[in-house]
């Protein structure tokens, strides 16, 4: 059990509750179950829905809709028990979020897990009901999961089966025990058979539905994510889905090729590949249930790194900081730094930050999580990922507490950055303010180390929608656009009587598409005109942000030729005159010590947010197992 979390019978209990929710049942060649794989996407087994192009009923809490087999494998000739894989889709048609889908786990499980299986029976009212009953896995008959210790009701094939260590769907219930084999018990279908039935395309389709839904709706994801395996050769559940919406990113190829990488990094360890590989993640799988090598660094650690070497520069990047992350030991951390390709990008950046990422908890807007990583410019290493979820006062004295000891410095050393990702309404929190402790009196965190803030939405858009592709194109526009250049030319002053709306705003930015830094004359949070500007800011791309938590209030009757806001404007305008895009955080910095020294009047209330688009996570989020995932 997690500190603070649920224990793992509660997380198993929800489970089952969420399992039942997605169970339908199908009359179709046969009377079973089948359930919610994907938005409006069945499995069951064939020998219950019968062969493709078929007809079927499928009953859904009080519905009974139409179906059609879309896939299925091909029954035995000869009427005897329906042979491997026994495996169908059903297509149906529902309105968007009418139903919940189950987390698919393509892994076989290990032997003597405990595994719930949920279906439909009519043992005990006479009509057919939903039943669950727990069995444990002891091992595999001609492909097939054994399942022992209870007995399969008639009704429950098709239903889907649950690993209580994985948090998953590992398999499709077939039927109950044959002749030969121990009373009770049956046998279940693992779901890497539906490889089996469907054609790459159509799979790979699947799949990102599947996993689309659940990146929408993580309360599957967060139970199972609570069921940790503390053997640092498995690699975690939640790490296991992030990579394989990276890898999802690459242009798929074939089954040979895919087997080629499989047998290159599995080599002594490599079992014959029973189910046609179709995309990146069923190599991962394949990968994930072998015995780990000698020196013990994860098969699927050395996959990632492996296809980052082909991968074009952003993937590769995002490859390799996924594999640090993942990473669950230091030694493994070290060995996938020497195994990477040590030669940076030509445009990466070369400064080092401590990078500090907080997000609601859920929809609990009132707590929140927080991870601190380092970043070295290339790639993340965790420094606190772990904890519970805190309140914003609790993450201020969490954070006050914490980051002196992770920014301090040996000789030789540059004091790193610290870069704040926060919710858009944190923005004005005054860290650079916080004391450094330790014996030197009146020394604060921001006159040795440049403090930025970004926003927490930006930060995690995923290049996987094409929404949030079209805005992340035009913020590394932006940024690219200011390589090599000083931004004197490049900063717009926003006036302090500012009062346009979003579409003029867009407008303006559309324009001058050089721009690429902003001044305000007030802070965002108090003005609603510059809240607007903020935004549409973020949304076109705009990486350099500047303004005053206590700057201009913009009334209507005041002079402000020399106001607060027009200060500012003047003291940044000068600043950033012959800067770089990467020497901004020091020269704020700079700034906010001429200030503290009296030597200016402006300064000691700057905000700066700076936006390296290429200083992410390369997640959406990747977080470790979390409380409060709730059911």
């Amino acid at each position: 059990m997690r500190e603070n979390g649920m224990s793992r019978p509660a997380v198993v209990t929800y489970l089952i509750e969420h399992l039942k929710k997605c169970l339908v049942l199908i009359d179709g060649l046969n009377r079973g179950s089948g359930f919610f794989i994907a938005p409006n996407t069945i499995a069951t087994c064939a020998h219950v829905a019968g062969p493709a192009g078929a007809a079927v009923t499928v009953v859904f809490g009080e519905r009974e809709l139409p179906g059609v087999v879309r896939w299925a494998s091909a029954p035995d000739r000869e009427n005897r028990v329906t042979p491997y894989p026994d495996v169908a889709i059903v297509e149906v048609d529902l309105p968007v979020g009418t139903h919940y889908s189950v987390l698919l786990d393509d892994h076989r499980p290990a032997s003597n897990t405990e595994l719930v299986a949920a279906g439909h029976s009519r043992a005990v009212t006479g009509s057919f009901a939903p039943l669950t009953t727990f069995y444990t896995h002891r091992g595999e008959h001609a492909e097939f999961i054994r399942l022992t210790d209870d007995v399969v009701a008639p009704g429950m094939s098709g239903g889907p089966v649950l690993n209580t260590v994985t948090g998953g769907v590992c398999g499709i219930t077939k039927a109950a025990s044959q002749r030969g084999q121990p009373a009770a018990g049956g046998f279940a279908v693992p779901v890497r058979a539906l490889r089996e039935v469907m054609p790459a395309e159509p799979y790979r389709g699947l799949r990102r539905e599947h996993d689309g839904f659940h990146s929408a709706n993580r309360t599957w994801t967060n139970l199972a994510d609570q069921l940790v395996d503390d053997d640092p050769a498995v690699v975690p559940g939640w790490a296991e889905r992030e990579l394989r919406r990276i890898l999802g990113m690459l242009p798929p190829t074939g089954h040979d090729e895919h087997h080629d990488d499989y047998l290159a990094i599995a080599r002594d360890r490599a079992v014959t590949v029973r189910h046609r590989l179709h995309d990146h993640g069923d190599v991962v799988a394949e990968l994930a249930g072998l015995a780990p090598p000698d020196d013990r660094f994860p098969h699927v650690l050395a996959y990632a790194l492996h296809r980052s070497r082909s991968a074009g520069d952003t993937i590769a990047d995002r490859l390799t900081q996924w594999a640090l992350m993942a990473a669950r030991t230091p030694e493994d951390r070290e060995l996938v730094r020497s195994r990477s390709d040590s030669t940076a990008p030509a445009t990466a950046p070369v400064l080092t930050s401590v990078l500090v990422h907080v997000q609601p908890s859920g929809a609990n807007r009132q707590r929140f999580r927080c991870e601190i990583w380092r970043h070295d410019g290339v790639s993340v290493t965790p420094l606190d990922i772990e904890g519970p979820d805190r309140s914003v006062d609790e993450l201020r004295t969490h954070l006050r507490d914490t980051l002196p000891g992770l920014i301090r410095v040996r000789a030789g050393e540059k004091a790193p950055m610290i870069e704040l990702v926060l919710p858009i309404d944190l923005l004005d929190e005054e860290v650079e303010r916080w004391s450094r402790s330790g014996r030197r009196p009146g020394s604060l965190i921001g006159q040795r180390n440049p403090v930025v803030v970004r926003e927490l939405e930006r930060f995690e858009l995923d290049p996987g929608e094409p929404e949030d592709e079209e805005i992340l194109a035009g913020w590394q526009a932006r940024w690219d656009a200011l390589a090599g250049r000083s931004l004197g030319a490049t900063v717009l002053k926003v006036d302090c009587d500012e009062r346009r709306d979003e579409t003029a705003l867009y407008s303006e930015l559309e324009l001058h598409t050089v721009l690429g830094a902003m001044v305000l004359p007030d802070t965002p949070q108090r003005r609603p005109a510059l809240r607007t500007v903020l935004e549409v800011g973020l949304w076109s791309g705009i990486p350099i942000m500047v303004w005053r938590r206590a700057g201009c209030a913009g009334e209507n009757d005041a002079g402000h030729d020399d106001c607060a806001g027009a200060e500012l404007a003047a003291a940044v305008t000068a600043v950033l005159a012959d800067a770089g895009r990467d020497d901004v955080p020091e020269r704020i910095m700079r700034l906010r010590n001429q200030a503290g020294a009296r030597r200016s009047e402006c300064g000691d209330d700057i905000v700066l947010y700076w936006d390296d688009p290429r200083r992410r996570l390369g997640r959406s989020p990747m977080t470790t197992p979390r409380e409060g995932a709730g059911g």
